[in-house]
């Protein structure tokens, strides 16, 4: 959604673009900080120091100002590839293979032969090897497939879900204010009609099968169709029957204040509470099973940018999903977060989609560079990523992956959401190729892919 290209935004000062992102070193377990919120916020002032010392052309501080927003908040891969680019900037070949080797390590990392900040560097024997270890290491990973494609080729999907009984998908328009339903034989036809019902951009969505209902999480954006200014700060959950299309529960989020609203995903747990994440304010939000009202149920220090949810099938534990700050356990009953520890080479930053499956955790990782979709396998307590899996890195199909659905042993995920197509005034962007909607298919066993070498 737009909130994570904020992060490619702040990267503009520097010699270097890209996403939020990801990067961790070395091996073995990482301890978790005692303040993750205050490392982060360490993190962000040196790298603010550092945009301003190269704007100044003071490249020595430059450098030890990155140095030092790396080392506080060593999860984000856009300090690892600034550290790299200023390295290069100075002709400093060790340190900029240091930097580049950190990249790899996580499989992440820019095309360098396209970032003109190394081209001085390439022909040093060190450098070509790094650069070759990074290659390789965000080189694709194609296991999934394209299932089927919707051909309109300005949807602009981002949230996608299943109706067993009825074997149907369910696809999502930002831009056009609509949702589509998907035969089993590829035919799509309108389940609403666009901005039916006041429906704003559609964003994440879930099936809640017993009860027959769709739940659509949905934000008015300038990017949308016939925006207005009066749509300002519209946000709120809709119910529609998964049947007949029929509205049955529209829930806005009230009262619309002062504070940036973008409801950006959607999860039912077992009793059919609908947990809704914030991004931008940024909060949990829960309408109860029997209410119609969105209620604020919680936030936390290291709320900044939410994404996805997960509830595990007990109902007591939700996984939500940070941009910028990784995955957090939280306690549905005493409204408890912590933080997810990590075991090296493994970084939970840059997630958007997030789903539980056979106690792992699947996620569609789009901060980061490459974007890939990744099984994250837990330990026993579940409070410990042990390693990742990439399953799909799949440029060729899913140029901008999004939000996804588990189908059986299969997660089945957006491909091309095209949010770098279209601005914020929703017109297409001049030299960007027209694409038709592609979900992508792949199957995926925690039982048998986590205990894989």
């Amino acid at each position: 959604m737009s909130i994570r290209r904020a992060f490619a935004a702040i990267a503009a000062g520097v010699v270097i673009t890209g996403d939020a992102a990801a990067a961790q070193q070395g091996k073995g377990e990482l301890p978790l900080a005692a303040s993750q919120a205050d490392s982060a916020g360490v993190a962000r002032a040196a790298y603010r120091r550092a945009l301003a010392a190269y704007r100044q052309r003071d490249l020595a501080t430059a450098r030890a100002e990155m140095r030092a927003a790396a080392q506080a908040w060593p999860t984000q891969q856009v300090y690892l590839q600034a550290a790299a680019s200023l390295a290069a900037a100075a002709r400093d070949t060790t340190d900029a293979v240091a930097w580049l080797d950190r990249l790899a390590a996580l499989g992440v990392g820019p095309d360098l032969s396209a970032d003109t900040a190394f081209a001085a560097l390439a022909g040093a024997p060190a450098f070509d090897s790094a650069a070759a270890r990074l290659r390789r290491a965000t080189a694709p990973v194609v296991n999934g497939r394209v299932r089927f494609t919707v051909a309109d080729t300005v949807f602009h999907p981002e949230g996608i879900a299943f109706d067993a009984r009825s074997r149907r998908w369910f696809l999502g328009s930002v831009r056009q204010r609509r949702i589509v339903a998907v035969s089993a034989d590829g035919s799509a036809r309108e389940f609403t009609a666009p901005s039916s019902d006041g429906l704003a951009g559609v964003f994440g969505m879930a099936v809640d099968a017993g009860r027959r209902t769709l739940w659509v999480a949905t934000t008015a954006l300038t990017r949308m169709v016939s925006f207005t200014a009066a749509d300002s700060g519209r946000a709120g959950v809709f119910g529609y029957d998964l049947d007949t299309g029929t509205l049955r529960r529209r829930v806005w989020l009230l009262p619309r204040d002062t504070s940036a609203h973008t409801l950006g995903d959607v999860a039912v747990a077992p009793n059919g509470d609908v947990y809704v994440s914030d991004s931008q304010s940024p909060w949990i939000l829960k309408m109860p099973a029997s209410g119609d009202t969105l209620e604020r149920f919680m936030t936390h220090p290291l709320f900044r940018s939410l994404q996805g949810m997960a509830i595990a099938p007990d109902g007591r534990t939700m996984y939500v999903a940070d941009y910028s700050h990784g995955i957090l356990k939280v306690d549905l009953a005493t409204r408890a977060a912590t933080a997810l520890r990590v075991a090296g080479g493994v970084t939970l930053l840059g997630i958007d989609g997030l789903y539980e499956r056979d106690g792992a955790l699947i996620a569609v990782q789009n901060g980061v560079v490459p974007a890939r979709v990744v099984l994250f396998c837990l330990d026993a307590t579940r409070a410990l990523v042990q390693r990742a899996h990439v399953l799909d890195r799949n440029p060729a199909a899913a140029d901008e992956p999004t939000l996804a659905t588990i189908v059986g042993d299969s997660v089945f995920y957006v491909g091309t959401s095209q949010w770098e197509k279209f601005d914020d005034a929703g017109r297409r962007r001049p030299g960007t190729a027209a694409k038709p909607v592609t979900v992508v298919g792949l199957r995926v066993v925690p039982r048998e892919q986590c205990h894989t070498p």
